[in-house]
């Protein structure tokens, strides 16, 4: 289960283990970040942000480069990004390019919010964390989404390195700082407060010959019903998150878990619906998730599992969890005790 349910869009790992086949193999990588290997072809699966942490980890260490972000973006194809990518190529000026990517910023990570703002002659393009988020996102994808917005400007508009007046970065100054200064040529302040790229005005309020507006509104709507899709399966993470948080206290019937959601019961039936969902069978697999790792804390008592998952009795239990498993509760727990004398 994701912590805090962000995700990131699976495609976007195909560049980054295409940046690292002359070190590691494919599916060791993978293996070793748990990502599934038959879903990063797939832009409509979704891959947790924690995992996708591991994977930009592993990729420092097997590479040894700690500007791997930077060296991911020479392998970004189009379709990496859903249609994020030619809804930009289609856009009438750079301004109209980066609101349209801060508004489907999620498409590409749920992990971080892109802002864009005025200030005196400059537009600011920012990143921040989602709130909630519990910990820094990876250093080395804030540098792959940054040196990406850059190099895909510059396909558009060559000239852009002219326009660039600073990038602000919150990660520590690397140990070869010349390859951040190849990616933008303009100052460039480590260990910031925020991380930030800002450019000319005039620049971004340019318009573009390259641009087609029924080409950038086929590939919006396009993007607009990928997020609606992404946000129905968001209330199913939403409601499961909920439900882990309320399951030690006992009192977590729908109706409680649609007033932490802030919705009715009515209105989380119907959104779970829409995405082939429901209350109850997300509490099955909630306290099927919660089982296994209760039992693997082998001081607390079988007895005391059943009252934390809601069951009346350890029959009930015992019977619900065979189901799930093919195992009783006590041997689920000597098998896990045996693994982890090995």
């Amino acid at each position: 289960m994701a912590e805090n349910g962000h995700t990131t869009i699976a495609t976007w790992v195909l560049p980054i283990i295409e940046a690292l086949k002359s070190y590691c193999s494919t599916q060791e990588i993978l293996q070793r970040a748990g990502i599934d290997p038959s879903c990063i072809g797939d832009a409509n699966q979704r891959i947790p942000v924690e995992n996708m942490k591991k994977l930009w980890i592993l990729a420092e260490t097997i590479s040894g480069n700690d500007c791997i972000g930077l060296q991911v973006t020479k392998y970004v194809n189009h379709t990496n990004l859903h249609a994020l990518s030619y809804a930009h190529l289609a856009s009438s000026s750079i301004r109209e390019s980066l609101l349209r990517s801060a508004r489907f910023s999620e498409v590409v990570s749920t992990a971080m919010r892109m802002h864009v703002r005025e200030e005196r002659q400059h537009v600011v393009v920012s990143w921040e964390k989602a709130e909630g988020l519990s910990y820094e996102p990876s250093i080395h994808a804030i540098d792959a989404f940054m040196g990406l917005l850059i190099k895909s400007i510059s396909k558009i508009c060559p000239d852009v390195y002219h326009h660039l007046i600073a990038i602000y970065l919150e990660r520590s100054r690397p140990a070869i700082p010349k390859y951040h200064q190849m990616m933008y040529g303009c100052p460039i302040k480590f260990s910031a407060n925020i991380c930030e790229i800002r450019l000319r005005r005039d620049f971004v309020d340019r318009q573009l010959t390259s641009g087609n507006n029924e080409l950038a509104k086929i590939n919006e709507m396009a993007l607009i019903d990928y997020l609606d899709r992404l946000k129905k399966n968001d209330m199913v993470s939403m409601t499961t998150r909920v439900l882990i948080n309320l399951m030690p206290s006992g009192n977590f019937s729908q109706e409680v878990v649609a007033g932490e959601l802030g919705v009715s019961c009515r209105s989380l039936h119907r959104k779970l619906k829409e995405n082939g969902s429901s209350y109850q069978s997300i509490l099955n697999k909630v306290r099927e998730y919660q089982a296994m790792q209760y039992l693997k804390q082998k001081e607390l008592p079988i007895t005391s599992i059943t009252y934390l998952l809601g069951f009346c009795d350890t029959s009930s239990f015992s019977r619900r969890f065979k189901q799930w498993t093919g195992q009783s509760p006590r041997d689920f727990r000597n098998k896990h005790v045996k693994y982890k004398k090995d």
